[in-house]
C-alpha cells in the first residue's frame, strides 16, 4: 500500500476521549498524513464531574437520554468546551504554531447495522473557541459507504510498523471499552473488532463494586475462572463472524446479568469476565488463520496485568507478547495520535478506511474540516 503525500507535515493536536468516558487525552504529533513524529507534548485531561456523569447516561440509553433536544445540545456544548480546555492547555506548552487539530467527540452509541454512530461534541465550534482548523466526524463517510465506521486505527497501525521496522506479520490489539485489531501483513492490511474489552470489566466495577475498575486486575487474579459462563459468552453470534466488523460497548452488557456473574463473589466474576476478553483474542487467531510472530498491546487493558497474562496463555506457540510501550510506542496516546494522523490525511486527500478494514464499498477519505474563523469574520 504505497502512498505519497503532497502535504507538508503540521503540526497536529489530536484528541481522543474513549468509551470509559473518563477524560480526554490529547497529544501534538508533526505528520504529513504518511509519515509521524512525536514531539513528547501529551496530557489527559478529565472531563468536570458533571458532564461525565451527563456522559455516563447518555451512553446507558442514548435513544431517550438524547431525545430532548436542549439537553443534548447542552451536552455536545460541555463536552467541546472541555476539549477546547485541552487544547488550550496543551498548546500554552509549546512555541510551535498549531495548524490543525483532529477531534473525534465522546462515543456514545455505535451501531453499524443500523447506520448509526453517535459521538458527541462540536467541530465547528472547537475550531471557533481554539482558532485552530479541526477536522472531525470520522466515521459517517467510511458508514455511508457501507462500512462499518470503525476500526479507523489499522492505517496508522501500519504506519508505525513500517516507521520502527517491525519485522510482519505483526498484530496491533487495542484494549480499550472493545477490542480491536490490525493486522499488518507484508502486502495486506486487515483489521476489525473482536470482543469486548475493558468494558464489560469495568461496567461491572462501578455498577456492583462502586469501583472505576479492577486496578492491575488485582481482584480478578484472586477469582477462580467460570469456564461455563466463558464458554457461553463465546457463543454470541458476533464471534462467529467473519472479516471486517465492529461493535458497541453496550454489544455484550447482558452477559452482566447472567447468574454465574450477579450472583458469583466479585472476584470470580471479574476472573470470568477477563477471560471472555483472553479468550476473544484466542478465538479471533483461529478463526481469521492470522500468523502473526508478534502480538503488540496498547491501551487501557495494558495496566491489568491479570488480563495481560491471561492473554498470552491462550496465544499460539510462537507469537510473543509486548506493550506499545516496550515496543517504543506511547500506549496512553496512540488513539490520540491516530486521531491527529487521520486528521492529516484528510487534509492530503487519503484514504483513512479500506474495504479491507470496514468494509467499505471503497477506500473512503475521512472526517469533515470546519475552518477557524479568520480575523477578518469578526470585524
Amino acid at each position: 500500500m504505497t502512498q505519497t503525500s503532497l502535504l507538508a507535515p503540521l503540526t497536529v493536536i489530536g484528541l481522543m476521549s474513549g468509551t470509559s468516558a473518563d477524560g480526554i487525552d490529547a497529544c501534538i504529533i508533526s505528520t504529513d498524513g504518511i509519515g509521524a513524529t512525536r514531539t513528547g507534548i501529551r496530557g489527559s485531561f478529565s472531563y468536570r464531574p458533571d458532564i461525565q456523569r451527563a456522559i455516563v447516561a447518555a451512553r446507558s440509553d442514548p435513544s431517550s437520554w438524547l431525545a430532548e433536544p436542549n439537553r443534548r445540545e447542552a451536552l455536545i456544548n460541555a463536552i467541546t468546551q472541555d476539549h477546547a480546555s485541552a487544547v488550550l492547555a496543551l498548546a500554552a506548552e509549546t512555541d510551535m504554531p498549531i495548524d490543525l487539530i483532529g477531534f473525534h467527540g465522546q462515543t456514545v452509541y455505535h451501531n453499524p447495522a443500523a447506520r448509526r454512530t453517535i459521538q458527541l461534541g462540536n467541530g465547528r465550534m472547537l475550531a471557533q473557541m481554539t482558532g485552530i482548523d479541526t477536522i472531525y466526524d470520522f466515521r459517517h463517510a467510511d458508514m455511508e459507504a457501507g462500512g462499518e465506521g470503525a476500526p479507523l486505527a489499522p492505517i496508522y497501525h501500519q504506519m508505525l510498523a513500517t516507521e520502527a521496522g517491525l519485522g510482519l506479520p505483526v498484530l496491533f490489539l487495542n484494549l480499550g471499552g472493545v477490542a480491536n485489531v490490525s493486522l499488518i501483513e507484508q502486502d495486506r492490511l486487515t483489521g476489525c473488532d473482536i470482543g469486548p474489552a475493558n468494558g464489560l470489566i469495568d461496567e461491572y466495577c462501578q455498577i456492583r463494586l462502586g469501583l472505576s475498575f479492577d486496578k492491575d486486575g488485582a481482584r480478578a487474579a484472586t477469582g477462580t475462572i467460570d469456564n461455563s459462563f466463558v464458554e457461553h459468552a463465546l457463543q454470541h453470534p458476533f464471534f462467529s463472524k467473519q472479516g471486517p466488523r465492529s461493535l458497541d460497548r453496550a454489544t455484550f452488557a447482558d452477559l452482566l446479568d447472567d447468574p454465574r456473574i450477579a450472583t458469583a463473589p466479585a472476584e470470580d466474576a471479574l476472573a470470568s469476565l477477563t477471560e471472555v476478553t483472553a479468550r476473544a483474542i484466542q478465538l479471533y487467531i483461529k478463526l481469521s488463520g492470522a500468523t502473526p510472530t508478534q502480538l503488540i498491546l496498547s491501551g487501557g487493558g495494558t495496566k491489568n496485568s491479570y488480563l495481560r497474562r491471561r492473554i498470552e496463555a491462550h496465544l499460539p506457540a510462537g507469537i510473543t507478547c509486548i506493550t506499545a510501550d516496550e515496543a517504543g510506542f506511547d500506549s496512553d496516546m496512540m488513539e490520540a495520535e491516530l486521531i491527529a494522523y487521520l486528521a492529516a490525511r484528510k487534509c492530503a486527500n487519503l484514504p483513512a478506511t479500506f474495504p479491507q478494514t470496514t468494509r467499505a464499498s471503497s477506500p473512503q477519505i475521512c472526517g469533515v474540516i470546519a475552518k477557524a474563523p479568520q480575523p477578518q469574520d469578526s470585524v
